[in-house]
């Protein structure tokens, strides 16, 4: 029987768990030694048991808790491999929807930066082509800027987002409609969906925040050409001011968002202003 099983240090050295993470595994009950010599105390291993070795590895590289485990011991103290791999296999596919979420805004970002430092030594004003993306906005009530209303309505909106299960990215700020269609102020975000729902594909959908009252819409930005330039501040609360005044003799759909530099410096904010052609 004794030729038949394994040392710890053998398991260690197959499975790359050093032997203080084995004794710390029989602790906590979830990897029982098949014999323990009563003399010397070396301990033993099954053959079988490196499957229980191998899916206590797999728990720790999702980040499931160890001593959570033991929730998962049958009467006989064993562990239930069957619904462990179950749970492993949920807290999977829950990692993979952060990572897709995280590369979603990572990518967004490099795009961003791309564009802006293309666009950097460019003479003003310059013109830049808007691609089709996925936003959600806040209708604004006011004629002028007013930084504690806008971040009022950025907290609406990223919190929203959470509740929806989307992923905000990294580029936020105010559009405006045509003059010929109200010319009405929205604070938004961009968003990425796993699905983008059809009623979005085909126009835009309107949704309630009951926590602060105010009317969120999931819809797109007008794509197409844009003529650009910029404004730069001490905050944001200056650009946006010099962005409204701007607006004022301006007729076209607008979009002004933070310009994203190398070295962030709050004080020294730029605001890029878009006017659709």
């Amino acid at each position: 029987m004794k030729n038949e099983l394994l040392s710890i240090g053998e398991v260690s050295r197959m499975k790359g768990v050093s032997p203080k993470s084995l004794r710390y595994y029989e602790q906590l009950g979830i990897l029982t030694p098949a014999r323990v010599d009563e003399h010397s105390g070396y301990r033993y291993y099954a053959m079988s048991q490196m499957i229980v070795v191998d899916v206590i590895i797999t728990c720790i590289e999702l980040g499931i808790p160890l001593k959570s485990l033991t929730n998962y011991r049958k009467p006989d103290g064993l562990l239930d491999i069957a619904s462990l791999l179950e749970k492993g296999r949920e807290t999977a596919i829950d990692n993979i929807r952060k990572a897709r979420a995280s590369l979603a805004q990572i990518d967004s970002y490099l795009r961003e930066a791309h564009e802006q430092s293309r666009i950097e030594d460019e003479h003003l004003p310059y013109k830049r082509i808007v691609s089709r993306r996925t936003i959600m906005h806040a209708p604004w009530q006011n004629d002028r800027f007013d930084a504690k209303n806008y971040l009022s309505l950025t907290t609406s909106l990223y919190n929203r987002a959470a509740q929806l299960g989307t992923v905000p990215l990294y580029q936020w700020g105010m559009m405006r409609t045509p003059r010929e269609e109200g010319a009405q102020w929205s604070v938004f975000v961009e968003v990425a969906l796993e699905k983008e729902p059809e009623r979005v594909k085909n126009g835009s959908t309107t949704l309630f925040d009951k926590s602060s009252d105010e009317e969120i819409t999931i819809s797109t930005t007008i794509e197409g050409t844009y003529l650009g330039s910029r404004l730069r501040g001490v905050g944001f609360d200056q650009c946006f001011h010099d962005v409204f005044h701007m607006a004022e003799k301006m007729d076209g759909a607008l979009i002004a968002t933070e310009v994203w530099t190398d070295e962030l410096d709050p004080r020294n904010y730029i605001v890029e202003l878009l006017e659709k052609q």
